[in-house]
């Protein structure tokens, strides 16, 4: 019998075999042992792993919703996209998650982890297992069902309790250890490494021989002590001998190159990479093939054929088992980004942005935050070249400049497209001081919300609760009717700074000269505090006639969670309408209601282009709006004399 059938009739494990998926203990072909935590002493395979393990931890992984005509837009408000993005669990942040996860994946061929759900059935944390090898998958009355143990406890498991990212397999259920499949070629590599520490710790090397036919005898020390005091040691390396007895010196060359030891380290080297389908450049491997005119090409490929497709396995597990049907019908998905591992050198990057720029396929502000740059005021448009005009504008501005005399209806028409366009720009100019001033003002509302909040629930916790709801209101009537002027100190500096800036710009806008507005500051800070003062009162002691502390406590909660974010969206919004306003109407003009496009809501749509004058108002008290698409009446309880409308409005105001 040949040598092949033979080797075919000994082999014990066929592709087939359970022994790929299970964990690797038995020695090597080589005789080393190789499991999957022994693998990575091995350090081609950590190199690999770890540079995997860490681009997949690195690149941002968003939460996007697709639209119906195409394109896409990110989600930040589902819980997932907090669990998967920023934490995982509480102990983890998402890069070293992903990072623990792909590794797992990498040396055992599996990621699993336990899923937290809060009462609400909720996904609120993923907790890796540590040991994917000691994680048993199997079918019981044909539903999937996961047993591992935990403190030398077992512990079972249904498929929507477990996370499970499944690498290359035959079943389609558990993936292959990577290591098991290339254990001959890492048990070669790590026997080549222990050769090479043997080699040189415990081999007996000596540099010659020296032969002679004289008997040396019991002279034979001296004799060598002589020969090392002569001519051993760095400054004597190159002396020349002298013998006295007819000796011979024949020199004695290392067998390493003989025995190809570096050439079989090299290539053990490249099989690994292979394994793992990592260009050797990125493990400091180079080549003829690498040089610094195609690491661009290889860094390509590195991302199309080695990261790719572990990306791919990651969001196709993470749609399937951490998100409903119905979230996936309605368009969500997970998805990383890659276009910063594909950038090539600055003048290619700016060769393709220029192209794209040009054909309206990107605008300034995408090209920014591909650059990891802040965005500009106005950058969201699209632009070609025609003058370089807005890209759905395009076509107007062409029509318009081909008539020499337009009738006059094309007349108001243009006139009207630049009146509107000129209410656009005023507003973007407000638009940018309010982006610069919320960091600020949320600051400050934080602070509000935090003092306001702890007085209470501190209340709540303490002894003097117990008395009942009696005490509470007496304790709320107090500290309501000094919260004021706290509130005026900690908002106070931030909103005047911001109102100011705003009259400043719309002086500017409007050519009007500078007026003395410190009075309808001081007015505004003031109504603003008690304004706070007020519903934050209001809602509490409506809350204590049901005589259940813990719906103050959890109204605080709330409060702690939102409400900070709302005064900022609010406060913005009104504090630029209320400045501008004394600006036009200090100037002697009028003011007139816009509102920003087809999704605003009814209520404000009907009052858009309504003008005013100075002492006017958009709504007084007792006023009703009731559109015919609204969903009610709208009653109004004071005087609107510029947006907000109601919460979370984002209309404005121009000069008229």
């Amino acid at each position: 019998m040949g040598i092949l059938p033979r080797l075919l009739e000994s082999r014990k494990y066929g592709p087939s075999n359970d022994y790929w998926y299970n964990p690797v203990v038995s020695p090597t072909g080589s005789g080393v042992l190789v499991s999957e935590k022994d693998a990575a002493k091995y350090l081609t395979v950590f190199a690999c792993t770890s540079l995997i393990s860490g681009d997949v931890g690195r690149l941002p992984l968003n939460l996007y919703r697709k639209r119906k005509g195409g394109g896409k837009d990110a989600v930040t408000d589902h819980k997932m996209y907090d669990v998967l993005h920023n934490a995982p669990n509480p102990d983890m942040s998402s890069f070293l998650y992903r990072e623990t996860s792909q590794g797992h994946l990498l040396y055992w061929g599996n990621h699993y982890s336990s899923i937290e759900r809060d009462n609400a059935g909720n996904i609120i944390a993923l907790w890796p297992i540590p040991d994917p090898g000691a994680v048993r998958v199997y079918r019981r009355n044909g539903a999937l069902v996961y047993e591992y143990e935990v403190d030398g406890k077992p512990v079972t498991r249904r498929r929507d309790q477990i996370f499970h990212i499944p690498g290359f397999g035959f079943n389609g259920l558990v993936g292959m250890s990577m290591i098991g499949i290339a254990r001959e070629a890492i048990g070669m590599g790590l026997a080549a490494e222990t050769f090479g520490s043997n080699y040189f710790s415990q081999g007996t090397h000596p540099a010659g021989i020296l032969s002679m036919d004289v008997d040396l005898g019991d002279s034979e020390g001296e004799y060598l002590k002589a020969l090392k005091t002569n001519y051993e040691g760095v400054g004597k390396s190159h002396s020349v001998m002298v013998f006295q007895n007819g000796e011979t010196y024949t020199p004695l060359t290392v067998p390493m190159d003989d025995a190809q030891f570096l050439e079989t380290r090299d290539h053990q080297k490249i099989e690994i990479c292979g394994m793992y389908h990592v260009p050797p450049h990125k493990i400091a491997i180079h080549g003829q093939n690498s040089n610094y005119n195609n690491l661009e090409q290889e860094n390509a490929s590195y991302v199309d054929s080695c990261l790719m497709h572990w990306l791919v396995r990651w969001e196709s597990a993470i749609s399937l088992q951490l998100l409903t049907e119905k979230e996936r019908r309605s368009g969500l998905f997970f998805e990383f980004q890659v276009q910063g591992l594909l950038r090539g050198d600055s003048a290619a990057r700016a060769d393709y942005y220029n192209k794209l720029f040009q054909v309206g396929a990107m605008s300034p502000n995408k090209i920014l935050n591909l650059e990891n740059m802040n965005p500009v005021e106005g950058g969201d448009q699209h632009f070609v070249m025609l003058n370089m005009v807005p890209l759905d504008q395009a076509e107007e501005m062409q029509i318009q400049a081909k008539e020499v005399e337009p009738k006059e209806e094309e007349k108001d028409n243009f006139r009207e497209f630049f009146k509107k366009d000129s209410a656009l720009r005023s507003v973007r100019m407000r638009d940018r001081i309010a982006r610069r001033y919320k960091p600020l003002i949320l600051d400050a509302a934080e602070a509000v919300v935090r003092r306001e909040t702890e007085q209470i629930k501190r209340r709540i916790a303490g002894r003097q609760a117990r008395a009942g709801a009696e005490s509470m209101g007496d304790f709320l009537n107090d500290f309501y009717k000094k919260f004021p002027e706290y509130v005026s100190r900690k908002m106070g500096p931030v909103l005047r700074s911001y109102l100011l800036a705003v009259i400043d710009e719309s002086e500017k806008e409007i050519g009007s000269d500078a007026i003395n507005l410190d009075v309808e500051i001081k007015q505004y800070v003031w109504g603003y505090a008690d304004r706070h003062a007020s519903s934050s009162h209001g809602q509490m002691t409506a809350l204590l006639e049901s005589d259940d502390l813990t719906a103050l406590d959890t109204r605080a909660d709330e409060w702690q969670e939102r409400r900070p974010e709302k005064i900022t969206t609010d406060e913005s919004v009104r504090a630029s309408g209320a400045a501008f306003s004394w600006v036009v109407f200090g100037a002697g003009l009028s003011l007139v209601w816009r509102i920003r496009g087809d999704k605003t809501c009814p209520y404000c749509k009907s009052l858009n282009n309504r003008k005013i004058s100075a002492g006017g108002s958009f709504v007084k008290a007792g006023d009703e709006l009731d559109p015919k698409d609204g969903t009610g009446k709208m009653r109004f309880y004071g005087l609107k004399k510029h947006p907000p409308l109601h919460q979370g409005c984002d209309c404005y105001v121009s000069a008229g």
